[in-house]
């Protein structure tokens, strides 16, 4: 299976600052890509709830796959 190539993010310098807190606090993810991936994940699981946007079937999607996930280190 081909990986899926990196996008760009740009964040300011501020926000990469309170991502690097939040990393080494551990809590909330494993460097700052985890962090974001949390967040990111608990705002869709959030607009779910409050029926903002549709919940959608994982099985639809190939390889999806929602325990056994890495944390990238960035």
């Amino acid at each position: 299976m081909a990986e899926a190539p990196k996008t760009p993010v740009r964040l300011s310098p501020i926000i990469r600052a309170y991502l690097d807190d939040l990393a080494k606090i551990g809590a909330y993810g494993k460097g700052r890509s985890g962090v974001m991936r949390r967040f990111i994940e608990n705002g869709i699981k959030e607009a779910i709830e409050k029926k903002v946007i549709a919940p959608r079937d994982a099985s639809a999607f190939d390889g999806e796959v929602d325990e056994d996930r890495t944390e990238d280190e960035s």
